[in-house]
């Protein structure tokens, strides 16, 4: 049987019914698991490691880094790895991941619940089960497993607050597709892994994130901020004509802060070139988010700065496909 170890970090799976986190050590959580699902132990020989139990919603850089240190320093006794997280931030955490271990070669999938496992409907045991049959299968992919798909993580984005279909990947097509058997995608864990020596000391997350709408003020980018990330409309279109935005621009270009636009839109992505209010932006200085997610931008531009890259290192970043992020060049067809 394979070895597969679960990263148990907290969120909603390993709640009790109160809704109150369960307090257990590694040895006799996983006694819980087996308890809950006993199929489990037909599938792999599994261990559990808690590195910490919270609320996704309180997750801090350092935690993700610690995760990726732990999966790293683990790859050599286990051929597989779940993590069980909230759902609230398990699409930023599997972008930072996706991109830190996309060298890995094992697959290390995430994995939580929107129903405790103590209910009895509940998607925790249909989600466990499939992330523990998944990372056995070999396959080098950092994703997400949720509902009836895996999904990779540097394309995710949460969908849903209470479907049981929670998450989607909606420039990219899914890793595979779960019912009565388990369809693989013939192109998963086929990407080039390009992402850059020096990563992962530091996640700098100091980023100005800002979701413009009609008639919103700009003021100036506070002076702690490393970089500006715009969720900007549509192709990456934003009230150019208006000077306080112009002059947020050009004092981040007299800064060197980068400023990296994405869309407010799930599907398609952005291209500065197709509108003139983009193109004026983009005249600013402005980098093209393309087909990043939110997430995928933000993690891909913290990873950038805590390696201590500027705006070219930023630029070149999201020009270039890391770990099989979505390219406006380079996703695979929709099914």
């Amino acid at each position: 049987m394979r070895k597969i170890i679960l990263l148990h970090t907290g969120g909603t799976l390993g709640m009790a019914p109160s809704g109150d986190p369960v307090a257990l050590a590694p040895g006799p959580f996983l006694d819980h698991l087996l308890e809950q699902v006993p199929e489990l132990g037909q599938l792999a020989q599994l261990a559990v490691e808690v590195p910490f139990n919270q609320d996704s919603a309180c997750l801090e850089p350092a935690d993700i880094l610690e995760l990726a240190r732990r999966v790293r320093g683990a790859g050599s006794d286990f051929d597989g790895f779940v993590i069980i997280h909230g759902t609230d931030t398990m699409a930023f955490t599997a972008s930072v991941l996706g991109f830190l271990l996309a060298d890995l070669g094992k697959p290390v999938v995430l994995t939580g619940s929107q129903r405790p496992l103590a209910f009895v409907r509940s998607d925790a045991r249909s989600n466990l089960v499939n992330a523990v049959d998944l990372a056995c299968r070999a396959i080098p992919e950092t994703g997400i497993c949720f509902g009836t798909h895996w999904l990779r993580g540097v394309a995710t984005d949460k969908l849903s607050v209470s479907l049981f279909e929670a998450f989607q990947s909606p420039n990219l097509a899914p890793l595979a597709e779960i019912g009565a058997e388990i369809r693989l995608h013939p192109d998963a864990g086929q990407f080039e892994r390009r992402v850059p020596a020096g990563l992962g000391a530091a996640l700098e997350l100091g980023i100005h994130t800002l979701t413009p709408h009609p008639g919103m003020p700009w003021s100036p980018v506070h002076a702690g901020a490393k970089a500006v990330l715009i969720q900007a409309f549509g192709a990456g279109n934003l009230p150019m004509d208006r000077s306080d935005l112009r002059s947020l621009v050009e004092d981040c270009a007299r800064r060197q802060l980068p400023v990296v636009v994405t869309s407010q839109c799930p599907h398609g992505g952005v291209d500065l070139s197709a509108y003139e209010m983009g193109r004026k932006i983009e005249a600013l200085g402005a980098i093209s988010g393309g087909l990043h997610t939110r997430w995928t931008a933000l993690a891909k531009l913290g990873l950038v700065l805590g390696a201590g890259g500027g705006i070219d290192e930023v630029r070149t970043a999201f020009g270039v496909q890391w770990a099989g992020e979505p390219m406006p060049d380079g996703a695979w067809p929709q099914t």
